[in-house]
């Protein structure tokens, strides 16, 4: 069965997305384009270039995600992502959205105008890493005329540009709000309050997939990188649970 899968944002948290993929990939899904945003624009460029989860997984794993972003006078962020283009570059070997194998839509934000945008052509890397751009955090991205910062801002579950295509609609959200303990840092605050910000925007689309699913991430912070396998798992089980059932009731 063909499907189009929306991939929500959520940092860390997006890992869940690549568990998400592989169990859709062992029950027979196809996926045949992906619209994301932020970290699910990430998974979706990575695997829409052709790589496999369990490559993706392995990539997460070994990668140092700290030295990919470089500290900078906080003038518009406290970190550039130029490095992070550098190591983007070196893994997708394309030049264009429309060069990838699998048809990818990348969910953004013109700060200058205050429009969204979902772009499925134009210069991959300075609007993949414009989608990661957490505003506060890391530093707007300049593209032709447009400064783009995360689209989670105004839509961290681009469903749009994929409700009038055939196959399955599967909306994939790994933000469920929760309360917690301890705030670690001033970067734990800010992206804390920017997803507790955007699920207002959120809801609705939920409503428009035919399925949702949405792993049970509660526990675990938008940070926590070192715990990515236990976040993939928890995507692909909560995967399998979900489609079981959609399939069962069709």
């Amino acid at each position: 069965m063909k499907v189009n899968l929306v991939l929500s944002g959520g940092a860390a948290r997006g890992i869940a997305h690549i568990g998400i993929l592989r169990a859709l990939e062992d029950m027979g899904f196809e996926v045949q384009a992906i619209s994301g945003v932020s970290a699910g624009a990430l998974v979706g460029a990575f695997f829409c270039a052709g790589y496999s989860p369990e490559d993706m997984l392995r990539l997460v794993k070994n990668t140092d995600w700290i030295k990919l972003i470089r500290p900078k006078v906080p003038r518009y962020g406290f970190f550039s992502l130029s490095k992070a283009e550098k190591f983007l570059r070196k893994y997708l070997q394309v030049e264009r959205i429309e060069e990838l194998k699998k048809e990818l839509y990348i969910g953004v934000l013109d700060i200058k105008s205050g429009k969204s945008f979902h772009f499925n052509s134009g210069e991959l890397y300075p609007i993949l890493l414009g989608s990661c751009a957490l505003p506060g955090i890391f530093e707007p991205v300049k593209y032709q005329d447009y400064v783009f910062v995360d689209g989670g801002v105004t839509n961290n579950l681009p469903v749009e540009p994929l409700l009038k295509r055939e196959g399955l609609l599967i909306g994939a959200d790994v933000n469920p709000t929760n309360s917690v303990e301890k705030i670690k840092n001033i970067i734990h605050i800010i992206a804390r309050s920017f997803l507790l910000a955007v699920r207002s925007n959120v809801e609705k689309r939920r409503e428009l997939c035919q399925v949702l699913i949405e792993p049970e991430l509660q526990n675990y912070s938008v940070i926590d990188l070192w715990k990515a396998q236990e976040i993939y798992t928890l995507g692909y089980n909560k995967t399998l649970e979900v489609m079981k059932a959609y399939l069962k009731k069709a």
